[in-house]
């Protein structure tokens, strides 16, 4: 270090009072140096002593903000589904899957807002995402008492498990609950408590083309009364999203005294007879792989494969299962509104009597549907067809909201899907095309016996309507 020294050893050595001078100026430069090295040093120390305390902080912070792999949300997903497979009725199990969904949404854009809220907003940007999906689906299905004899509790304790104690997951299980409240609340007064069930109004029709109560309640000798099922659901419930359960109500069903009548009707009698049919092998497999009625498990299942496929976050996911839940929940309320306005009968009941005043359509009093919609223990009371009034197509409609939704929010119509039926075990379709699976439930009603054709093709228009107008309206994206 002396070289860099101004009087060291490489210059001459000089004995004077200079030199006492230089000494004197040395020591004192020394001093200097000693003490602002001092200082310095101990200013290192407080930075370090400082970095160990933000890192405890930070600590509780998720690695990714914003960002988190999406198999909490299937995971729930699929519970949910699990919850909800007992079949009540379209719109009761369309709503309560919504509503577990858009807590699920809700909870995440709470944590990194990445599209817009429906029911919660308060922010928690250090929550845990995994923990936020759990507790938001379990508090929801709790809430709604959805989880009958399925361990549920288990399964929240099972999921909370994985992640990591500490501030954030503690965060993260207060804010899922707090969402899964809200969107509960907002719904507490949706119309749900005013829909009746089944009920004698209104009374069957006597007009050709009017709705008339179908097997068992049609079949004179048993005398049953004739049950109209949720008939007020559509008239009474408050839609998600749409502006009203009208406002895409199709144009109505065909004259029975029209041409375009006489053709649906002679199609379904031929196709979707239980008995003496004309249908080809692939028409009948249709029939029976589509015949599920759980629409809100069928359509779930649809999505949750072409899912699969993709690398999509916890965000995108949680996005997709909302808006195609709460389109269906609406899809279900626009349904029952027309269904009940337009008042149509089933092919079951136009092909046992035919008193349509129509020479072309001829009667069969033993015609019965392909598929039995609900087979009892006694054969007597076989549900053949659901019973509420035919136009337009429920199957159509829902199908409709969740092709639409799908080519929507992946921006394509190709995929490359494997999906398999409780009702035909065994059997696997495969589709390279959301809109031939739509197009397939659709038109394989009329292959059941449960459907005329103009039903079901405006049923699954309108149904994209609805999907359309719910993608276009909310769950959008936004930039906080």
């Amino acid at each position: 270090m002396e070289k860099y020294f101004w009087f060291g050893k490489h210059r001459p050595l000089i004995k004077s009072n200079c030199m006492k001078q230089h000494s004197k100026l040395l020591s004192s430069t020394i001093f200097l140096l000693f003490t602002i090295l001092s200082s310095c040093q101990k200013e290192v120390k407080k930075l370090i002593v400082k970095e160990p305390n933000t890192a405890i902080v930070n600590n509780n912070q998720p690695d990714k903000p914003g960002f988190a792999a999406n198999g909490m949300v299937m995971y729930w997903n699929e519970k949910a589904a699990t919850v909800l497979s007992t079949h009540t009725n379209p719109g009761s199990d369309s709503r309560s899957f919504a509503i577990i969904e858009i807590a699920v949404h809700d909870a995440l854009n709470n944590i990194t807002p990445k599209y817009e809220r429906y029911a919660f907003n308060e922010r928690d940007h250090l929550a845990d995402p995994d923990a936020a999906v759990a507790s938001a689906a379990y508090w929801s299905i709790k809430g709604l008492n959805k989880q009958g004899s399925f361990p549920v509790d288990l399964w929240y304790t099972e999921s909370l498990a994985k992640i990591p104690n500490g501030q954030s997951k503690e965060l993260g299980i207060a804010l899922g609950k707090a969402s899964a409240e809200s969107i509960i609340a907002n719904r507490a007064n949706d119309g749900i408590s005013q829909v009746i069930l089944r009920s004698l109004f209104p009374p069957d029709g006597d007009e050709p083309g009017e709705f008339r109560s179908v097997l068992p309640e049609s079949d004179p000798a048993l005398n049953l009364p004739h049950f109209k099922y949720v008939p007020n659901w559509g008239t009474v419930m408050r839609p998600f999203v749409t502006q009203n359960n009208y406002q895409f109500r199709p144009a109505g069903p065909y004259p029975v005294n029209s041409a375009a009548y006489t053709a649906d009707y002679n199609e379904v009698k031929s196709k979707g007879a239980l008995t003496g049919s004309t249908r080809t092998v692939d028409e009948d497999t249709l029939s029976k792989f589509w015949s599920d009625v759980r629409h809100h498990i069928v359509w779930n299942d649809f999505t949750r494969a072409i899912i699969a496929t993709k690398n999509i976050d916890a965000w995108k996911t949680a996005r997709l299962f909302a808006l195609i839940h709460t389109a269906m929940a609406d899809g279900a309320s626009a349904m029952f509104e027309a269904k009940y306005h337009f008042y149509y009968w089933r092919p079951e009941t136009a092909i046992r009597i035919a008193d349509d005043g129509n020479p072309d359509t001829v009667s069969d009093s033993t015609w019965l549907p392909n598929v039995i919609g609900t087979p009892q223990a006694n054969p007597a009371m076989n549900i053949y067809t659901p019973r509420v009034p035919e136009y337009p197509s429920g199957p159509g409609i829902l199908g409709g909201i969740t092709g639409q939704v799908l080519q929507s929010f992946f921006g394509t119509d190709i995929i490359s899907v494997d999906i398999t039926s409780l009702k035909l075990p065994g059997v696997i379709l495969h589709y390279n095309s959301i809109a031939k699976a739509v197009s397939d439930n659709s038109i394989s009603k009329i292959f059941t016996g449960w459907y005329f054709r103009k039903a079901a093709i405006d049923g699954e228009e309108q149904g994209r309507q609805i999907g359309n107008y719910v993608l276009n309206n909310h769950f959008r994206p936004i930039d906080e």
